[in-house]
């Protein structure tokens, strides 16, 4: 089945060129997958158009756009609802994809399950109030002071983040987004049409056609 993301894309008549880069006079009508549209970000803070997702296994966009949608073809939607161009970097990776990602990444598996990425302040709490919050990015250096001065070891002040459980982390949270209502799809889909159409210009002819 064909992918109505495409047949909202506008057409160019792009102009056919000899090998050493001379016109021949003649165009060919090609599809203008140079124009994209973009959600603002502000629009995510919207919980009138937007339901939260989370992304389960090996799942694809085109298998959350059945799931949720009862339509395969509707994966641009997925996409487009989270601002993902390259699903290769942006969607979570397959066990079968994450596990041979690793492995290339990384020389040794002493590196990635013992190598340290970074470091993270353990929560602290003065009279019942949070004054550092767990998971803040700190150097290996990192000791907490208290407020009355005591000096806390590095063991009781930050925690060593692995470079797998770095990794793993990064996958897990590609895997929480964002989806557009089902029964605001008719329109959203009539808001991107109107975005991708052309604005009357020199090489204008319509609004899904214009001269490269």
């Amino acid at each position: 089945m064909p992918n109505p993301y495409f047949s909202n894309l506008g057409d160019f008549l792009y102009v056919n060129r000899t090998r050493d880069g001379r016109s021949e006079g003649d165009y060919s009508l090609v599809k203008n997958l140079f124009k994209r549209a973009k959600l603002r970000e502000d629009v995510y803070q919207d919980l009138s158009f937007f339901t939260k997702f989370d992304v389960l296994g090996d799942d694809r966009p085109d298998n959350v756009a059945d799931l949720v949608y009862g339509d395969p073809t509707l994966d641009w939607v997925v996409l487009l609802s989270n601002n993902i161009v390259n699903v290769q970097s942006e969607w979570p990776l397959s066990q079968a994809d994450f596990n041979r990602y690793i492995t290339e990444k990384y020389d040794s598996e002493e590196i990635l399950y013992s190598g340290i990425h970074h470091y993270e302040a353990i929560e602290q709490k003065y009279k019942g109030n949070v004054v550092v919050s767990g998971g803040m990015k700190v150097d290996e250096a990192y000791q907490y002071v208290t407020p009355e001065g005591l000096t806390l070891t590095k063991a009781q002040s930050r925690v060593g983040i692995t470079n797998y459980t770095y990794e793993i982390d990064i996958n897990e949270k590609k895997r929480e987004i964002n989806l557009i209502k089902p029964d605001l799809i008719p329109q959203f889909n009539q808001m991107f049409k109107e975005k991708m159409r052309f604005k009357p210009s020199t090489k204008f002819i319509n609004e899904k056609r214009r001269i490269a």
